[in-house]
């Protein structure tokens, strides 16, 4: 893996390196089929700890309607008294999580996609200071996760399997951190993430499906 440390150990020089690149990135869209898709936002929540860069999970509650019990980012589906996708994605921090969106700074946004429950997603990169006074949603949020970026980046934690559902053959990714499993939407969404800021050699060639 090429040596990162130049950004990852100065919060100001990692932002304005994802900054760059997510600026000069074109987003596109992962979908495996033509239909119509809800609307949906989340973010890529990053905070720095004891001069290291953690990205913020949420693992849902099995009361939630969709993708109970499941690792996400926080986001949620737009709401009409949503200006846009990004005020979408920063209510539904809020509402979840408690991190006001003038908390949040908005670096830039990566490529969308289709889940397989018909939400078209689509993904913030934001950070936010910490420690932060969260206040969960219990009915919706189980347990918060912070995992160090540097983990997230290696190779031996993710893998990929081969899943056909109703006629479509997905490519599942999988992050296994601290006994828990990262996969599905969010393992996508945090693939196609470090794909485009980091161009992790172990990812390239996974990040096609659906296209």
């Amino acid at each position: 893996m090429k040596n990162f440390d130049e950004y990852l150990n100065h919060p100001q020089k990692l932002y304005s390196y994802m900054k760059e690149k997510l600026d000069k990135h074109t987003p596109v869209t992962y979908q495996y089929a033509r239909v119509a898709a809800k609307k949906a936002a989340v973010i890529i929540p990053l905070f720095y700890q004891a001069r290291e860069p953690f990205l913020l999970f949420t693992k849902r509650t099995d009361k939630v309607e969709h993708h109970k019990s499941q690792i996400s980012f926080p986001g949620g589906a737009q709401e009409n008294s949503d200006s846009d996708l990004q005020s979408t994605a920063l209510r539904e921090t809020w509402e979840e999580m408690g991190i006001r969106p003038e908390d949040l700074t908005v670096i830039g946004r990566t490529d969308n996609f289709l889940t397989n429950t018909n939400f078209m997603v689509t993904p913030f990169v934001a950070h936010f200071p910490h420690p932060y006074p969260y206040v969960i949603n219990k009915d919706e949020i189980e347990q918060v996760l912070e995992v160090p970026l540097r983990h997230l980046m290696q190779s031996e934690i993710f893998s990929v399997e081969k899943w056909m559902r109703e006629g479509v053959l997905w490519d599942i990714h999988y992050y296994r951190v601290n006994g828990e499993v990262i996969w599905g939407v969010t393992g996508f969404l945090l693939s196609n993430f470090l794909s485009l800021i980091f161009g992790l050699e172990h990812l390239k060639g996974n990040l096609s499906a659906a296209r």
